[in-house]
């Protein structure tokens, strides 16, 4: 979380918030760089109304929705550090999720953790082209394999990587699909900048 907080702060150093609109209804903001230019360029358009902030820009896009009226002082201090509240609130997202090999091959490790190497060993070698006899191969075999079922912002598991998990669990569905779900970094920024404009402006 720090890393993420570092990187937003990085990224937002030279941003200046313009107030477009502040009228009963909507509050319209624009973030942007001082020397104007468009590299993380974010519009933040708080419906105070419906409890709504929408979100567009160099960042991507999204909808939030608390569906009651709510001002901008309340939004902020609610997704400021509780980035995983704010994602629970986004009716839709050009992004909230991503997926990469090593967060996926942590959450394995932490599933199976409890099973015997040797028949980890065992079983992976049942599913799949392959043959290894070490722990350490295990984990690089299966990167690999994680590394072919990342599909945007998705990770499908490939019938024989299901297969090995319903070997070791039954209930391999309950968690095999969330492996490596992490919050996409553009959400941090979008609650982040947010944030950092409402401080700049006095809200």
């Amino acid at each position: 979380m720090s890393d993420i907080n570092a990187i937003c702060k990085e990224k937002f150093s030279t941003h200046k918030a313009t107030l477009i609109q502040d009228a009963e209804r909507f509050l319209i903001i624009d973030w942007r760089r001082a020397d104007g230019s468009s590299d993380y360029y974010v519009n933040y358009i708080v419906d105070k109304k419906r409890g709504s902030l929408i979100v567009s820009g160099d960042l991507g896009d999204s909808i939030a929705t608390w569906y009651n009226p709510l001002t901008a002082e309340k939004i902020k201090s609610f997704i400021h550090n509780d980035v995983g509240y704010y994602v629970g609130k986004l009716q839709c997202a050009s992004n909230k999720y991503c997926y990469d090999e090593a967060n996926i091959i942590a959450d394995l490790k932490e599933y199976l953790l409890g099973c015997d190497v040797g028949m980890l060993i065992t079983e992976y070698n049942k599913h799949g082209s392959h043959y290894i006899e070490r722990e350490s191969e295990l984990w690089k075999a299966l990167e690999n394999d994680v590394s072919g079922c990342i599909y945007g912002d998705a990770f499908i598991p490939s019938e024989d990587i299901k297969n090995f998990c319903e070997e070791m669990d039954i209930d391999y569905w309950e968690w095999l699909y969330s492996c490596g779900k992490r919050i996409h970094p553009r959400v941090y920024l979008w609650a982040e900048g947010f944030y950092m404009a409402c401080e700049q402006l006095g809200i």
